[in-house]
């Protein structure tokens, strides 16, 4: 296995990530004074020794799927066929397992404003239902908007829930935590979760609760609360709120300021929710501790495949799932936002 990192320069920013699991290992932006640094957690070493991220349950920046997040009691049944899996989280499926297309070698092309990035997988290698062609664009503008383009298609009904793993520290040090970086959540609802994490289906609202960024917060500020500590602090899917109740479109769903730095990320999605993670079980491998990098996984509902009130994720056989997610880099600094870039 021969891993490989790419990297593509756009002005002052830059972003670089692996044919393993398309992993991305930097996303370079400058701060209000200019100074640029990476404000991602990376796998460090991964080119030498693909053990680093095979051996790993972090995460760091990978693609993952076919299903991102948790599947309860790790089955589901599509029509009336029943898929078991491997459990790799207590008694439930976590992010695909071991043989999820997060573990695999992508094909990686040069675009003119970033990388096109496919794998082929068949059911035999990853054990979801037929064979699926996924694709996914990174690109990025001088503007500092990133864009993740996600497509993909499959030759029998299958579940189709792909995101990003990327932790994000603004500060641009992996050694400080991110409990001081100042949240504003466009989301008034969240998934109830029972034992493993995973929904009980009842859906809460999170006006005055921990989950409650309605107004900017600083992330450490209710990380404490009794609602988080079956978790140990955020690891929750937050619904984004959309006019008319809609649970698909293309909208803003996230800002995010670290004082020190003067660093905002602005983050869009068009998938009903995000997974909200604070880093709570970084231990210290690559370097990076707990807490100190965050997660904003714009995906379906966790265990969606087994509840039927939840927004579907099935492809069926013809269609083609596509989807975006966009964070875009900017600072405090006047004249830094130029969100008219994006639309």
């Amino acid at each position: 296995m021969e891993v490989k990192e790419y990297t593509y320069k756009a002005g002052d920013y830059s972003f670089s990530l692996l044919n393993l699991g398309c992993a991305i290992t930097s996303i370079c932006v400058p701060d209000r004074n200019g100074k640029i640094a990476n404000i991602t957690l990376p796998f460090v070493g991964a080119v030498g020794n693909p053990d680093v991220i095979l051996k790993s349950t972090m995460y760091y920046g990978l693609t993952v799927g076919r299903f991102a997040n948790r599947i309860g009691g790790a089955s589901f049944k599509v029509g009336d066929r029943t898929v078991v899996f491997e459990k790799n989280d207590g008694p439930n499926l976590l992010h695909s397992g071991s043989r999820g297309i997060w573990s695999r070698i992508w094909n990686v092309k040069h675009t003119e404003d970033g990388f096109l990035c496919s794998i082929k997988v068949s059911e035999q290698e990853d054990g979801f239902p037929g064979d699926a062609d996924i694709r996914v664009r990174f690109s990025l503008s001088d503007d500092g908007v990133f864009r993740i383009h996600y497509s993909a298609s499959c030759s029998e009904s299958c579940p189709m829930n792909l995101t990003n793993h990327t932790y994000f520290n603004l500060t641009g040090d992996s050694k400080n935590d991110v409990l001081s970086h100042v949240f504003e959540i466009n989301s008034s609802k969240t998934l109830e979760v029972g034992k493993g994490l995973i929904p009980t289906g009842k859906i809460l609202d999170t006006k005055g609760t921990a989950w409650d960024f309605s107004k900017p917060k600083a992330l450490g500020k209710d990380i404490e609360k009794p609602e988080l500590k079956s978790a140990n602090g955020y690891d929750h899917c937050l619904i984004i709120d959309r006019m008319g109740g809609e649970s698909f479109g293309f909208t803003r769903f996230a800002k995010v300021y670290e004082p020190q730095s003067g660093r905002i990320l602005c983050a869009y999605t068009d998938l009903p929710a995000f997974h909200l993670y604070s880093g709570n079980f970084l231990n210290g491998e690559c370097g990076h501790n707990f807490r100190h990098g965050f997660c904003l996984e714009t995906e379906f509902y966790p265990d969606c495949v087994n509840q039927v009130s939840f927004p579907s994720c099935i492809v069926k056989p013809g269609e083609l799932f596509e989807s975006t997610t966009v964070y875009h880099f900017y600072t405090d600094a006047p004249g830094s936002d130029k969100s008219e870039v994006l639309g």
